[in-house]
């Protein structure tokens, strides 16, 4: 059984030791140590590269439903995974506490974990975590010799660029409040850490500038050799109807994200949809994400935003022409990344999603809203197109006149894809500039 095999992590037949260059003598294999909530995380491929890598002996720690799931970004070979549960949350603190408070225990956790380990031969060179829930807060103490890279995703500043940026959802002081609390660990760990990576530079400049000089700016990356263009690809889905085969002669419009809400524009995607139906009546919208909040906050009357906007547009949409497919499997996804006619993307100022990139990457025309992390990849009219996310009538416009314009759409794409490889390739790019960093680290 896996959970048997992971309480027993440090009883694992060691991975291959190199020799010494001049005498011969076996060395032993550096450690690293990926340490991440919803392991893997931005780790999926870091953590699967060491772990084939029999110069290194790569470990893991990660909440044990994560670490226990199944799919293809979870490493199994070379990588000792080890799980801990979170006990139910108390009740007793509340607001921004509550949140601190629950990433304190986590903290403990996980070093209960490492401690544990470190008495069955765990003792990292390098340590890679995510500061985010507070895991890797107190390894420092446990394992005090180690190098701690650690990925810096965002800074949430109370005047920073996301308060204020929809007047639909104004920020009031306790918002702003728990802004600034939310900080505290991305400071307690930029304290702690030997050096830091941010996966684009828009994300690295909302850190304070006296900070920046720390972090290295390294997109996890894109395996565009697997997130590319299929030809003849074609996806069965379950229609109002039936089974409804989708090919790339159909006219298909996607919107994906990982859950459904106002960070990532689905309000106003929702509100162009009624628009872009009447101008294009042939077709069809596939919606991917869940009904959770990632991001942001739920609506006040309990309803996911899914239900709130539905309420609000459902009247005027053809909801035989709208499939909702909830969250799908990943190769499913850039099946419809493959076929889609027109792709279309919004965030807030806010972290650029992998899906967006994912998109450009399958060759897919990308319509996306004209904030700071799209413009920093997109340029309008050369790898993609813009709008202005406040602007649910010009999105509708723009799309239609984009599905108009199939010769245009296919040059535009294979440019997106063009700009994917040349900048976030993972294996020419991203990859090896981790690794160097990494190996920077234990040579200091």
């Amino acid at each position: 059984m896996l959970w048997s095999r992971l309480r027993i992590a440090g009883h694992f037949t060691p991975l291959g030791s190199g020799h010494h260059p001049v005498t011969g003598d076996s060395v032993p294999p550096m450690q690293i140590l990926f340490v991440h909530q919803n392991f893997p995380g931005q780790y999926r491929y870091l953590a699967r590269h060491f772990g084939a890598d029999p110069a290194w002996d790569t470990w893991a720690i990660g909440e044990k439903a994560n670490v226990l799931r199944q799919g293809p970004y979870v490493p199994r070979e070379g990588v000792r995974l080890l799980g801990y549960d979170m006990p139910p949350a108390n009740g007793i603190v509340k607001g921004a506490a509550a949140e601190y408070d629950r990433q304190l225990a986590r903290a403990q956790r996980v070093a209960a974990v490492a401690l544990r380990q470190r008495e069955q031969g765990l003792d990292p060179d390098v340590i890679c975590s995510h500061p985010g829930w507070g895991d890797s807060l107190y390894l420092r103490e446990v394992f005090p010799r180690a190098k701690f890279l650690s990925y810096f995703e965002y800074y949430a500043r109370p005047d920073g660029p996301v308060v204020d940026f929809d007047p639909e959802f104004p920020v009031d002081i306790a918002g702003r409040m728990h802004y600034r609390s939310r900080n505290a660990l991305n400071l307690l760990t930029l304290e702690m850490a030997h050096a830091g990576v941010c996966p684009t530079r828009w994300q690295w400049s909302t850190f304070p500038a006296e900070f920046r000089d720390r972090i290295r700016v390294i997109h996890d990356g894109i395996d565009t050799a697997i997130v590319a263009p299929v030809p003849a690809t074609r996806v069965v889905l379950d229609g109002p109807a039936g089974p409804l085969s989708l090919h790339e002669n159909d006219e298909i419009i996607t919107y994906s994200v990982r859950n459904l809400e106002p960070n990532r524009g689905f309000h106003v995607f929702m509100r162009a949809l009624p628009e872009l139906q009447r101008r294009r009546p042939g077709a069809i919208t596939v919606i991917v994400g869940g009904d959770e909040i990632s991001y942001g906050a739920p609506h006040a009357s309990g309803k996911s935003w899914r239900e709130v906007m539905l309420d609000e547009v459902g009247a005027e949409l053809d909801l035989k022409r709208v499939l909702f497919l909830g969250k799908v499997p990943y190769a499913r996804l850039l099946d419809l990344f493959r076929i889609t006619s027109l792709h279309i993307y919004l965030t807030s100022p806010f972290v650029l999603s992998w899906s967006m990139l994912e998109a450009m990457a399958c060759g897919a025309p990308v319509l996306a809203s004209a904030t700071p992390p799209v413009a920093e990849v997109i340029e309008d009219g050369r790898n993609g197109f813009l709008f202005d996310f406040h602007d649910p009538a010009g999105l509708a416009a723009r799309a239609d006149e984009l599905l108009s314009q199939p010769a245009l759409r296919r040059r535009i794409g294979a440019a997106a894809r063009d700009h994917i490889v040349e900048h976030y390739d993972l294996a020419s790019r991203c990859l090896p500039a981790h690794r160097a960093l990494i190996e920077e680290l234990v040579a200091r």
